[in-house]
């Protein structure tokens, strides 16, 4: 007996030999005994029904006879799944992240994506893989760095993928200023309103006819064209000036820039310096107490 195969095994492999012989024996039987005065039509259906019947014996015996070996295979092949599905968890997460790609159409090479607190312009993607060109962060510009990125597409499934508009598509753009010293609110909304509008002029017949097409397609609201201007506080109780600007998305730190120095060229020269609190001057007592140390020596010298 090979060493391979266990006294078990063997018993088994002998039980089913005998249950074939066995059955085929009795189907041999039955065959000849339900078919030997019947006509020709009614002995093949007889015959058939003998063997169906047959083969389905033989398969629950054998079934009962093996139970044990099919159970201890299957759990070794259940734990061999297991383990080949725990070794390969990041490669099936980067495979559905690659179908969540397709599938819900998230971005395409050309698109610039921010994810997983990485900003850039997708490049490359593939089925394990998304290849993206390194941005700098808002308000910094909109040319690359330089630096290449290769993310796992398994982090398409655990955070959110934000599409920007393109360079050369409007977009509204937001920023804040923060006023650390006393402003006039009404002179200063006026300041902002007049250079933000100077700033859009030049392109407000195009961002005009790019917001219609945009809202058409999309089917929703959205903000512009134009500019908006508006005051709040912040938690330290600082006049802060929110400005939104329908804009090219390639133009808009140029034009925040302008609205930016346009205000503070205007309002810079109001800040009014403290003065520094007035130091009360201590009188010098030292001269008064080296009198007094000397007045007894000049009495005993006189004396």
């Amino acid at each position: 007996m090979p060493n391979f195969i266990t006294q078990k095994v063997a018993d088994n492999i002998g039980i089913s030999l005998c249950i074939l012989l066995a059955m085929f024996a009795c189907r041999w039987a039955a065959e000849w005994a339900v078919t030997r005065k019947a006509d020709r039509l009614a002995a093949r259906q007889r015959r058939f029904t003998v063997r169906a019947v047959a083969n389905l014996l033989v398969a629950f015996a054998l079934l009962a006879v093996w139970m044990s070996e099919i159970q201890n295979l299957v759990f070794s092949l259940a734990a061999v799944m297991v383990a080949l599905v725990v070794a390969t968890k990041e490669l099936i997460m980067c495979a559905a992240g690659a179908i969540l790609r397709f599938g819900g159409q998230l971005f395409k090479v050309g698109d610039r994506i921010e994810i997983a607190g990485m900003h850039g312009e997708v490049v490359d993607h593939g089925l394990f893989s998304t290849t993206i060109m390194e941005l700098p962060p808002h308000g910094l510009g909109h040319l690359s760095t330089g630096r290449r990125l290769t993310l796992p597409n398994s982090v398409l499934l655990n955070g959110t993928v934000r599409v920007e508009a393109q360079p050369r598509h409007f977009a509204p753009h937001r920023f804040c200023l923060v006023a650390e010293f006393p402003v006039p609110v009404a002179a200063a909304l006026e300041v902002l309103n007049a250079a933000a509008a100077e700033a859009l002029t030049a392109d407000a017949d195009r961002a005009a006819r790019f917001h219609r097409m945009t809202t058409a397609k999309l089917g929703l609201e959205i903000a512009g064209p134009g500019h908006e201007v508006s005051v709040t506080t912040t938690d330290l109780g600082k006049l802060q000036f929110t400005v939104m600007l329908y804009c090219l998305a390639k133009d808009a730190r140029e034009l925040q820039q302008a609205v930016t120095i346009a205000f503070l060229s205007r309002f810079v020269a109001a800040e009014v310096a403290v003065p520094a609190p007035a130091q009360t001057k201590q009188p010098d007592v030292w001269p008064e107490i080296a009198r007094r140390l000397t007045q007894p020596l000049i009495r005993s010298n006189a004396a």
